[in-house]
C-alpha cells in the first residue's frame, strides 16, 4: 500500500465505508423524538395545549379557565381571570395535564408553583381568616389613601369658586296674541279668572252690624201710649156682704 494507506491504518483495496451503528443511531434519533411527540396524547399531555386556572393570590382560592390553551391564550386567559373576580389580584396558572396535582400548576407571571404562593390553599382553613378586602368586589378602605378632610378655608374657597348656574326660564309661546301674553306675564289665567267669577255666598253668622249695613231701615217706633196703658196689677178683693 501506499504511505497514506500505511498512516490510516487501511488495508489496501477495502472500500471506505461508513460507521454503521453511528449511521443507526443517526438515524433512530429522530424517530424517537417522532414517536415520543406522538405518544404525547396517550400520556395525557398534548402538545402545545395546556390547562389554564384561575387563581386568587389573596387566600389561593382558584378555578378553571381552559382545558385546551396555549401559550399564546395566555394573555387571554388573564384578562379573563381578572374581569371575572375584580377588587384583588388574580393569576393565570397552568399545567400540562388534565390530572396533574394543583400545586405543581406553574404562574404564567412569575413561573413559580403554586406551592409556593404564601397563601396556597388558604382558603380550605376554616381556622384562619380571610385577608381583609380579599375577594371579588370586595369593599376597599380608601380612607388610607383619601387624606385628610379639607380645612374651613379650603372649604369656603371651593364655595366661592363653585359657578353658579341659572335655572333655564320658560320662553312665550310665539304663536299667542298679545293680550294673551300680558295676561299670562301679570298672573291672569284661566283659573285665576274662575276664582274672580265665583260669589262668595255670606253665611248667617257674618252679617255686618247695623251701622255699616247699606239697606236703610224706615219706619215708625212701636212703642204704647203711656195713657192708653193698663196696669197690669190684679184687682182690689172684694168685701162678702
Amino acid at each position: 500500500g501506499n504511505l497514506l494507506d500505511q498512516l490510516l491504518g487501511s488495508e489496501p483495496g477495502a472500500p471506505d465505508q461508513p460507521d454503521e451503528p453511528d449511521q443507526a443511531e443517526e438515524l433512530n434519533q429522530p424517530r424517537n423524538i417522532r414517536t415520543m411527540l406522538n405518544n404525547a396524547d396517550e400520556l395525557g399531555q398534548p402538545r402545545g395545549e395546556f390547562r389554564t386556572m384561575c387563581v386568587r393570590t389573596c387566600d389561593g382560592y382558584f378555578f378553571p379557565m381552559s382545558n385546551a390553551a396555549s401559550p399564546g391564550d395566555f394573555e387571554r386567559d388573564q384578562k379573563n381571570c381578572e374581569s371575572s373576580c375584580p377588587g384583588t389580584e388574580m393569576q393565570v396558572f397552568y399545567t400540562r395535564g388534565l390530572n396533574d396535582d394543583s400545586a405543581s400548576m406553574t404562574s404564567s407571571v412569575t413561573g413559580r408553583p403554586y406551592i409556593e404562593l404564601p397563601t396556597a390553599y388558604l382558603y380550605k382553613q376554616s381556622d384562619m381568616p380571610r385577608p381583609p378586602a380579599c375577594g371579588c368586589n370586595a369593599a376597599q378602605n380608601f380612607e388610607i389613601i383619601a387624606g385628610n378632610p379639607p380645612s374651613p378655608e379650603q372649604s369656603e374657597a371651593n364655595v366661592e369658586t363653585t359657578p353658579f348656574i341659572p335655572l333655564p326660564v320658560a320662553r312665550p309661546d310665539p304663536g299667542a296674541d298679545p293680550e294673551t301674553l300680558a295676561n299670562a306675564q301679570g298672573g291672569l289665567d284661566r283659573e285665576a279668572i274662575r276664582r274672580l267669577a265665583v260669589k262668595p255666598v255670606p253665611s248667617p253668622t257674618s252679617l255686618p252690624p247695623p251701622e255699616q249695613r247699606k239697606v236703610r231701615v224706615v219706619g215708625p217706633t212701636f212703642l204704647p201710649d203711656p195713657a192708653a196703658a193698663t196696669a197690669l196689677q190684679a184687682p182690689d178683693p172684694k168685701a162678702v156682704p
